[in-house]
C-alpha cells in the first residue's frame, strides 16, 4: 500500500527563530554606543552652514580682505621694478609681504568657518571625547565587509542624495546663465569697477540661494540620519531583559541570595529565642517569642516569630531552654501581623504584652520560691 506523500515544498518563517529588533534603545545602550564614536550626525548639515557663515564672514569683511589683497598685489608689483630685484635673495621680501597679507586677511574667516563647524557637530553629537573608533578593528580590512558597506541601502540613499544636490546646484547655475546671459554680455562695455562689482553681486547672490538650498536639503538629511541611526541601534525584547540582568543581576541569582539571606536571618533569629522571656502561641500556628530588659528597652521587643515549622521549631528552642509558653492566640496573631522581628510593639498591645509578663514573672518567682 503506498502512502502519499505531499511534494509541495514548505516554508519557514525566519523570524520565529530570530526575534527582531523592534524596541528602542536603552539610555545604557546609547551611552555604549556614543562611547564607541557611533552618533547620529548628518555632514551635510555641517557643511552647509558652515558655506553659510563663511559667505557671511566674506560679506562682512569684504573691504578688509579687498585692500589686503590689493596692498600685496602693490606690494609685489613696485618690488618687481626696484634694484633689489638683482639680489640673491630677492624673492624673501615680497614673499614675506604676500604671506603676512593673505594670512591677515583670511585668518579671521578661516577660525570663524572652524568655530562654526565645532560648534555644529557639538550640537549634532554633543561633546564627545572617544578613543575607540581610533582602534584597530579587523573589520574594516575584510573586503567582504566593504563590499556589503558599498552596496548597502545607506550607501545608495548618499548616491541619489549626491545627485540630487549636483542636479539642483546645476539647474540654479544655468537658470542664472540663462536669465542674465544679455546683462553678462552688456558688462563689457562698462568700466572695469564697475563691471566687476556687477558680476561680483550676480555670484553672490546665487552662491547664497545655492547654500541656502544646501541648507534646506540638509535639514532633511539630518532628520533622516537621526531616524536611521536609532533605527540601526534598536533592541530586541531579549537584548533588553539581558542587560536588565547584566544592571541588576540575574533574577535566579538574586532570589537564591534573598534565600540565602532569609536563612541568615533565621538563624539569627533562632539564636535569640533562648534568651527570650516567654513564647506567645497560637497554640501550634504561629509563635512569637518576646523579652524586656527595663534598662535597655523602652518596651517589650519580639526577638523571634513564625508560622508553621518555624513557630514549632521555637516552641522546641524554648522548651529546650526553659522558656514559659503561654497560649494567647488574639495576641499571637496580632504580634504576627503588626511587629516585625527587632521591633518594639506598639501601645495597643502594651497591655495585653504586660499581663503575660506579668504572669511569666510570677510563675518563675513562684518556681524559685519552691524548695
Amino acid at each position: 500500500m503506498r502512502t502519499a506523500v505531499n511534494s509541495r515544498p514548505r516554508h519557514f518563517d525566519i523570524q520565529f527563530f530570530a526575534e527582531e529588533k523592534t524596541e528602542p534603545a536603552t539610555p545604557r545602550k546609547r551611552s555604549k554606543t556614543r562611547e564607541e564614536g557611533q552618533t547620529a550626525r548628518s555632514q551635510d548639515l555641517s557643511a552647509a552652514v558652515v558655506i553659510i557663515a563663511g559667505l557671511l564672514g566674506i560679506y562682512a569683511m569684504s573691504m578688509m580682505i579687498w585692500r589686503r589683497l590689493i596692498q600685496m598685489f602693490q606690494d609685489i608689483s613696485n618690488h618687481l621694478g626696484s634694484p633689489l630685484m638683482f639680489d640673491d635673495g630677492w624673492w624673501i621680501r615680497p614673499a614675506a609681504e604676500g604671506a603676512k597679507s593673505f594670512i591677515t586677511g583670511w585668518l579671521p574667516l578661516g577660525l570663524l568657518c572652524a568655530v562654526v563647524a565645532l560648534a555644529i557637530m557639538v550640537y549634532q553629537v554633543g561633546l564627545v571625547i572617544s578613543a575607540k573608533p581610533l582602534a584597530p578593528k579587523p573589520d574594516r580590512f575584510n573586503p567582504v565587509s566593504g563590499l556589503k558597506k558599498i552596496i548597502s541601502g545607506r550607501s545608495l540613499v548618499e548616491l541619489v542624495k549626491g545627485v540630487f544636490k549636483a542636479l539642483i546646484l546645476l539647474a540654479m547655475l544655468f537658470s542664472m546663465i540663462k536669465n542674465e546671459r544679455e546683462l553678462m554680455l552688456s558688462v563689457m562695455m562698462f568700466p572695469m569697477e564697475l563691471g566687476f562689482g556687477i558680476i561680483m553681486k550676480k555670484i553672490w547672490d546665487l552662491a547664497l540661494r545655492m547654500a541656502l538650498v544646501l541648507l534646506a536639503i540638509a535639514m532633511f538629511d539630518y532628520f533622516y540620519q537621526r531616524w536611521s541611526f536609532d533605527k540601526s541601534i534598536r533592541m530586541s525584547k531579549q537584548e533588553i531583559k539581558e542587560e536588565y540582568k547584566q544592571m541588576e543581576g540575574d533574577p535566579k541569582i538574586k532570589q537564591k541570595i534573598r534565600q540565602k539571606q532569609r536563612e541568615l536571618a533565621k538563624s539569627r533569629m533562632m539564636a535569640d529565642v533562648p534568651k527570650a522571656d516567654a513564647i506567645i502561641t497560637n497554640p501550634t500556628h504561629i509563635s512569637v517569642a518576646i523579652k524586656y530588659e527595663q534598662k535597655l528597652m523602652s518596651a517589650p521587643t519580639v526577638v523571634a516569630k513564625g508560622e508553621g515549622f518555624i513557630a514549632l521549631k521555637i516552641r522546641e528552642i524554648a522548651t529546650q531552654n526553659d522558656i514559659p509558653i503561654v497560649e494567647n492566640k488574639t495576641l499571637a496573631r496580632a504580634l504576627m501581623s503588626q511587629v516585625e522581628v527587632g521591633e518594639s510593639i506598639p501601645e495597643t498591645l502594651y497591655r495585653a504584652v504586660a499581663e503575660v509578663l506579668a504572669f511569666v514573672y510570677r510563675m518563675k518567682k513562684s518556681d524559685w520560691a519552691k524548695p
